[in-house]
């Protein structure tokens, strides 16, 4: 509690004091040195849209790209002489260097990423930001064409146009395919985010993939076939990566296809790394071969199919083709359409890729500036310049140069043109004044216009293009912007070289960049660096190194996992066979939970994990990552002592006749190959599938609305709130359109839509706001409820409270509300009071309204004889009614509560032990308990009457002090017992339990087979053979923002305010499934109370 209190008063300093900063420090040798992004808060508003008569006189900049180049030069800039306009297709700065860790989930996606509003909102609003894509550069009118890529939902104008002054493309470069056949279609990349969050999608649909029934071998093998085009440092990185993750992670959790994965890397050249040296080339490749990465060099890829990868050997002349299961290709760089059309215009079509000068203007294009990957330095030759330079040296125009007046120009030559020192380096030569010497070594006293060309001829072989990597960009950035600083001090004081064509100076020096070394991860926590100065480094000393420079002020976290998987062989045929359908709470609650290893059990799900479903609306804006509340299902099954299967596929058809289930692999690709679709008998099926949103069939809700059911769910919704906040702040949208995006709409005021409210609030308010300070004031929240209250399955004064507090956040509360239709731009709502319908814009719609039967239930349910019922129906031990071996558990069904007035009959007859067709109080001592616990409808109505025994209750039923008790008074005391029955709630709560329970009692099934522990068979002998399920409230929460939670406990107990909010922080850890998922909760709140919510659009 301490150090919380401290996080919470050093959060609220950190925000609320205008002097401090936050410093994320990202500092890497190979990418550019020490990027440094200080957040600075302040409570002043932005300034208006409109610009003053000041802001006018500003010079317009307009920066493309969002990269390494375009973030270094924004971080740098002194905007107080500049009005800066930022254009980029992404809102977020990417660290690039990591994005091979993020393929294999090393490091988490938005650990890499940093909002550009977070890194542009310390200048008070003076630098905007256009979330939008710049599709053509118009020189001759000093303007840039953009435009926005949004989901439809949200509508307006797309296209907009912006002035500059001073242009600065870093828009960084595309993907080079070299035009083979099939790359773009059937090949991974790796340049942004979205590549590596897809690869490492695709890893695991490779091995879920492969562990489906119904594959042959062959088609195993091809789909665990990983191949790397491309031997450099990315394709070296990710190749290594992977290794690392199959053989460290997966072969744990797919121990039946370990053996057959296989890594392959072609590279076209004759080494690997080959811009490394050649000590790191030759270890990179025996490590690789001790690893068993096949590295096949000396090979041209020609075309790339959905299954094969065709190649010619160039030592041999031979082609050949191998199967894949996936691709990754990263063979280097070209430039993008919108750049190549710029250089048409400025006449350098004929280049292939945009030419700058030494100060990275845009040749051709005064006010134009281009950096990193889109643009290179066309360095100027000595060569061209050499008369030039010899009429400045040549003071008294004698036509022959001496050593000293060559020295007095030689600090202007060296600047100029770097070729020269590079040259001096590789002869060896200790100063310029050894370039004045005869063959024979000795010091030559003048030198003609001929010797002087000579002596420099060579110099110009050294001039070479940068490397397209992170740290020349960032350089590059940290240079323009301090040339954009002092541009008014520089033209009255130039601080650049002599002009040897022409006269005075350059206003800056040229760019000049400094090599800082490069790293080469290689896997097995061994890496490679080569660092000035020519010292390579290569192990395992070298990969910490690499931790350090890549992530200053890390901590250190170790985890250890002490279980052994165990192997296992599907089915022996001894045991009984248990079919789990689904990896919510339900099956993954019996799945912990079962401890017997009499089963042979199998799961089907088409999620791969299990999702901590109460923090979905935390996801929704970032206050908890999305992968921090699921769990692996194979981590939870391989650390059970016996074997669990699980196949990642969607169960569409169950067959109760021939106790099958028919299942269809998930995977949306066809391109690895196999049978998309199986069966599976069972013994025992256990249905765990949950439910769907319930849309009560109103038109446009399927098509228009967000729903908030599973992860993905959660995901979009973060997505879209972004989109929605950087569409209303493009140039382009009216007002109106602009009101009407920011207008955000929750249908259902359950638990989870006025969690979602409440979560959207927080997350605009605390942090959007900041950000997005020229629109703050157009925000709108609505919530839409048809009953009379929100929360109405909470108590009264909780219901009140939340409304109370959403009416001072601001939060529309409409209740007696029912949608009726909900179209692109408008939902259209009735009041039931009065009937008139209302049509409300918004920008985005949650529909949160309760759950559906899915369409598989429904049809098994058809086969069984239940199709007039809603929803699945269960006995009291959660068998399926009318189906034997077949239970059901969760949302996908309810209890179907046998009536006590059913039995009535039956029950007094077993009390009545002599037949005598009456009883008194002490027959029924016998059989009490086991009505009460067969029938708990009885214990509630007893308590509910203030009854303390089952005596009391036939005694206020009888009317008088007979001792006696018939028939009819039997019925008359329990007449209105039945009446207290209702269904369990749809809740996490009830299916975590049913899960345990159904678990305890497949665990103690051969014991309670011999020794029954149930109650009483009333129909019929014996008792049954476990207690049937009892569900044990234990309390709800309604987390309402601001740091405040109403909670309903147990005994009527109401607790709603700050403490309530550490409860369930407690509450909520406590119950996560794993030491993993409770450690990656507790941080992402503690990121979110220090450094705020991350609003990147990933």
């Amino acid at each position: 509690m301490t150090i919380m209190s401290f996080i919470n008063r050093a959060s609220r300093a950190l925000h609320g004091n205008p002097a401090s900063s936050k410093l994320l420090v990202l500092f890497t040798l190979s990418s550019g040195g020490l990027v440094a992004y200080a957040d600075s808060q302040s409570e002043t508003a932005a300034p208006a849209a409109e610009l003053n008569q000041n802001e006018c006189k500003k010079k317009r900049v307009v920066v493309l790209g969002t990269g390494w180049a375009g973030t270094s030069f924004l971080k740098d800039l002194d905007v107080s002489s500049y009005d800066v306009q930022v254009v980029s297709p992404r809102n977020y700065f990417a660290f690039t260097p990591l994005l091979p860790s993020v393929t294999c989930g090393t490091v988490e996606a938005r650990s890499i990423v940093e909002p550009v509003r977070n890194i542009i909102k310390k200048r008070n609003g003076e630098i905007q930001f256009f979330e939008a894509e710049c599709v053509k550069i118009d020189a001759a009118k000093n303007k840039v064409f953009c435009k926005s890529h949004f989901e439809n939902n949200v509508i307006g104008a797309e296209d907009f146009s912006l002035e500059y002054d001073y242009l600065v493309v870093a828009i960084g470069a595309q993907v080079n395919t070299f035009n083979t056949p099939g790359v773009m279609e059937n090949c991974h990349f790796l340049k942004e985010l979205e590549d590596a969050q897809k690869l490492r999608r695709s890893v695991i649909d490779c091995f879920e993939k492969a562990s489906i029934p119904g594959l042959t071998e062959e088609e195993r093998r091809t789909n665990l076939h990983f191949v790397v085009v491309g031997g450099g440092p990315t394709g070296v990185e990710f190749a290594a990566e992977l290794h690392d993750f199959i053989q460290e992670d997966l072969v744990n959790v797919y121990p039946m296809v370990k053996d057959l994965v296989k890594i392959t890397l072609i590279q076209s050249g004759d080494h690997i790394l080959n811009m490394f040296d050649e000590r790191i080339s030759t270890f990179a490749e025996k490590k690789f071969q001790r690893d068993c990465i096949e590295v096949q060099t000396g090979c041209r890829v020609l075309s790339v199919s959905d299954k094969e990868i065709t190649m010619k050997v160039k030592s041999k002349g031979e082609v050949t083709s191998i199967p894949h299961g996936l691709v990754v290709w990263s063979t280097g760089i070209s430039t993008r359409p919108v750049v190549k059309d710029f250089m048409e215009q400025i006449g350098q079509a004929n280049r292939r890729v945009l030419a700058t000068n030494e100060w990275l203007r845009v040749k051709e294009c005064e006010n134009v500036y281009a950096l990193g990957d889109c643009a290179t330095i066309d360095q100027r030759k000595i060569m061209e310049d050499i008369a030039s330079i010899f009429k400045a040296a040549d003071k008294d125009n004698s036509g022959t140069l001496t050593v000293q007046e060559f020295q007095d120009v030689v600090d202007d030559i060296l600047v100029r043109y770097p070729q020269l020192e590079l040259y001096l380096k590789n002869m060896r030569l200790r100063d310029v004044k050894d370039l004045m010497k005869d063959p024979e070594g000795k010091d030559i006293k003048e030198v003609d216009i001929e010797g002087f060309k000579l002596a420099l001829a060579q110099v110009d072989s050294q001039a070479k293009s940068l490397p397209a990597t992170a740290q020349v960009a960032a350089q590059q950035g940290a240079y323009l912007s301090r040339c954009f600083n002092r541009r008014e001090h520089c033209k009255d004081n130039p601080e650049g070289p002599r002009r040897f064509v022409g006269s005075g100076r350059h206003a800056f020096v040229p760019f000049r960049y400094k090599h800082l070394g490069q790293f080469a991860p290689l896997g097995g926590e061994q890496a490679a660096a080569e660092l000035p100065g020519d010292w390579v480094s290569i192990g395992r000393s070298t990969q910490w190194l690499w931790y350090s420079v890549y992530a200053s002020g890390g901590g250190l976290l170790a985890f250890s996992d002490a279980n052994a998987f165990q192997s296992y062989a599907e089915g022996d045929g001894k045991k009984k066979k248990v079919v789990v359908l689904g990896t919510g709470w339900a099956g993954v609650s019996f799945l912990k939970n079962l401890k017997s290893s009499s089963y042979d059990v199998h799961i089907v799900s088409p999620r791969n994990y299990f999702a901590f479903t109460p923090l979905l609306p935390s996801v929704t804006n970032g206050t908890v990552e999305g992968r921090s509340i699921v769990e692996p299902i194979r981590n939870i099954a391989r650390k059970k002592p016996f074997g669990v299967g699980f196949k990642e596929a969607e169960c569409y058809k169950i067959d109760p006749v021939q106790k099958k289930i028919y299942c269809r692999s998930t995977d949306q690709g066809n391109t690895l190959g196999g049978t998309e679709e199986f069966t599976m008998d069972y013994d025992v099926l256990i249905v765990a599938m949950g439910a769907k949103s319930n849309t009560f069939n109103t038109p446009g809700v399927e098509e228009h609305a967000h729903f908030l059911k599973e992860i993905e769910d959660a995901q979009n919704i973060r997505r879209s709130i972004i989109d929605c906040y950087e569409r209303a702040s493009l140039p382009s949208i009216s007002e109106e359109e602009r009101k009407r995006i920011m207008h955000f709409v929750v249908v259902g005021g359950g638990p989870s839509g006025v969690e979602y409210a409440a979560e959207l609030h927080d997350f605009a308010h605390d942090d959007l706001a900041k950000l997005y300070p020229s629109i703050k004031d157009y925000l709108r929240i609505t919530l839409l409820e048809a009953g009379d209250h929100i929360l109405n399955m909470f108590d009264s004064r909780i219901t009140k409270f939340a409304t109370e507090k959403f009416e001072r956040d601001g939060i529309d509360v409409k209740t007696g509300s029912m949608v009726i239709k909900v179209s692109d731009k408008h939902i259209s709502t009735r009041e039931i009071k009065t009937g008139q319908t209302v049509s409300i814009p918004y920008g985005m719609v949650l529909w949160s309204t309760g759950i559906a039967t899915r369409p598989v239930i429904m049809d098994f349910m058809k086969q069984i004889g239940q199709g007039n019922r809603r929803v699945l129906a269960t006995d009291e031990w959660l068998r399926v009614e009318g189906c034997d071996g077949v239970y059901a558990l969760g949302d996908c069904a309810t209890i179907n509560q046998r009536k006590v007035m059913e039995d009535i009959a039956v029950i007094f007859s077993k009390a009545d032990k002599n037949n005598s067709g009456t009883l008194d109080l002490k027959d029924f001592k016998d059989v009490v308990d086991h009505i009460s616990e067969r029938y708990p409808q009885v214990q509630i109505y007893m308590e509910k009457k203030k009854l303390k025994t089952f005596d009391a209750l036939l005694k206020s039923a009888q009317g008088n002090d007979n001792k006696l008790i018939d028939i009819e008074t039997f019925k008359n005391a329990l007449h209105e017992v039945d009446s207290q029955m209702k269904n369990l709630p749809a809740t996490a709560q009830v299916a975590a339990q049913q899960g345990e329970y159904l678990a305890s009692c497949f665990n103690r099934m051969e014991q309670c087979e011999k020794y029954p522990e149930g109650p009483m068979r009333f129909r019929g002998t014996g008792c049954h053979r476990f207690r049937p399920f009892r569900y044990k409230h234990f309390g709800q929460f309604a987390p309402l923002g601001g740091e405040q939670t109403a909670a309903q406990l147990p005994g009527d107990w109401i607790s709603v305010g700050y403490s309530t909010q550490w409860l369930w922080y407690a509450v909520y850890t406590s119950k996560l499934v794993s030491w993993r998922t409770r450690v990656l909760v507790v941080s992402d709140w503690l990121r979110r109370s220090i450094f705020g919510r991350d609003s990147s659009r990933i």
